[in-house]
């Protein structure tokens, strides 16, 4: 045995209202969820019981394109969890999903060095992230 240790990363709470979304992603889809009043329509996400917008109940699981921009970002040059140590530097932002929700999640394959990436198209793809366990990230599209 090495020297070296890895360390497990913090894993996602998964409950009755977010499973969905989270078998999804494990099979390669975001999963969001759509109000069903017909006087509203929104996407919504992160997953909830009700739609936090006009506070129906109705709601139906729909997948997501994949695609969005860029509309806030930072460099993590000293990770919060240890387990993300052997990523450092990696960029971190804030995604407007063609849907109109805001997701947040790493950025790889995008420069570290303080380039402005606001506006930048991207694309989601899915990363093992522990046993059993994968999480969306993004990739300059």
């Amino acid at each position: 045995m090495s020297g070296h240790q890895i360390t497990a990363k913090p894993q996602p709470r998964v409950n009755e209202v977010s499973e969905p979304f989270w078998t999804g992603v494990n099979e390669g889809r975001i999963r969001l969820q759509r109000c069903l009043n017909e006087s509203c329509g929104r996407v919504i996400f992160y997953p909830r019981v009700c739609c936090p917008f006009c506070h129906g109940s109705e709601l139906e699981w729909t997948d997501a394109a994949g695609d969005g921009k860029v509309i806030s970002h930072t460099t993590i040059h000293r990770a919060h969890h240890d387990g993300f140590n052997g990523e450092l530097p990696y960029v971190f932002a804030a995604v407007e999903l063609a849907e109109g929700v805001i997701f947040y999640g790493q950025l790889r394959g995008a420069p570290t060095d303080g380039t402005s990436l606001v506006g930048s198209k991207v694309r989601a793809e899915f990363s093992e992230h522990g046993p059993d366990r994968k999480i969306v990230v993004f990739r300059p599209a």
